[in-house]
């Protein structure tokens, strides 16, 4: 699986669809990551990689307040989708898709 590259996102929150952007940087042997949407930009950490697949801690503001979250993924060829969970128990999963940026 090679998610090196930027991914078009379009993330189903409970007040409608947005669109984001998902960033995979690879140098050395190491991946990170960066996501960037309304809530503005955050660097991914705790980033793992398994088959197809990755998981990665993120930090979102929202509403003047940050918010913890877990994003999760799954890539099959140029399409992504997957979830992001923020650390509330109140607060439902929200889903997402995407494809790779030509």
């Amino acid at each position: 699986m090679n998610l090196v590259g930027t991914w078009n996102l379009e993330v189903a929150t409970p007040f409608g669809k947005h669109p984001a952007t998902l960033v995979f940087e690879g140098a050395g042997g190491a991946l990170n990551g960066h996501l960037s949407s309304r809530l503005g930009d955050a660097q991914l950490g705790d980033l793992s990689v398994s088959d197809d697949s990755f998981n990665a801690a993120v930090s979102l503001e929202f509403q003047g307040k940050p918010y913890d979250a877990n994003i999760a993924g799954r890539v099959e060829g140029d399409q992504l989708d997957g979830t992001i969970k923020v650390k509330l128990a109140i607060a439902p999963t929200i889903k997402y898709t995407g494809t790779r940026a030509a």
